[in-house]
């Protein structure tokens, strides 16, 4: 395992929008993929905001929370960017980290794996923002293939509880239509993964 961990900045005292109760958003950067309407493309170059920091100085950081984070049954949530892209950083966080910490980690899983250790933790959640489930738009959009999305999706909806994960799945401009996304719930449903743990929301396109 990894004992640092590269970071882009760091988010506290969220409610709500990205984990349960209190949260403390950890950005990393690197994404392997080119979405067309990216928000973040900072996170796909090194910046001047680039730190590579310890674990153990990491958690040092983020104890100022501890109290939030216990009462609330909040914790620490790794965006980006992709986060699994430092998974081994991130199993390293979850092994040090306080017990009453719980994880959230924001991913397109377009990822080679995911790591056991995440998959089996009852303290590690899953925010999957899956793009579309159609191979030619998701393509298009991103520019990159989805085969390893999809066999990550099979292994979370096998081997992680529900309340542990949802998936967002997006309106895309230009790319998906209501059609599109009702295609796309169907061959998530195929996989396994419940409906009532399916998101849909809009892209805000500026």
């Amino acid at each position: 395992m990894s004992n640092t961990i590269k970071i882009l900045g760091i988010n506290r005292h969220r409610l709500k929008t990205d984990g349960k109760g209190v949260t403390t958003l950890v950005a990393l950067p690197g994404c392997p993929l080119r979405c067309e309407y990216c928000i973040n493309k900072e996170f796909l170059q090194q910046t001047e905001r680039l730190q590579e920091v310890t674990i153990e100085k990491l958690i040092e950081k983020l104890s100022d929370d501890h109290c939030y984070f216990v009462y609330t049954g909040g914790g620490v949530t790794f965006g980006g960017g992709e986060p699994l892209l430092q998974m081994e950083s991130i199993v390293s966080f979850l092994n040090e980290c306080p017990e009453e910490w719980n994880l959230t980690i924001e991913t397109s899983l377009n990822v080679p794996y995911v790591h056991e250790s995440l998959l089996q933790s009852e303290r590690v959640s899953f925010i999957i923002d899956i793009k579309s489930m159609n191979k030619d738009i998701y393509e298009r959009y991103t520019g990159k293939s989805q085969e390893q999305t999809i066999c990550n999706l099979k292994q979370i909806a096998k081997q992680v509880a529900g309340e542990r994960y949802y998936v967002r799945l997006p309106r895309i401009p230009g790319y998906t239509t209501k059609v599109h996304i009702d295609e796309s719930i169907e061959a998530l449903c195929a996989l396994g993964i419940n409906k009532n743990n399916i998101q849909i929301f809009d892209y805000v396109v500026e």
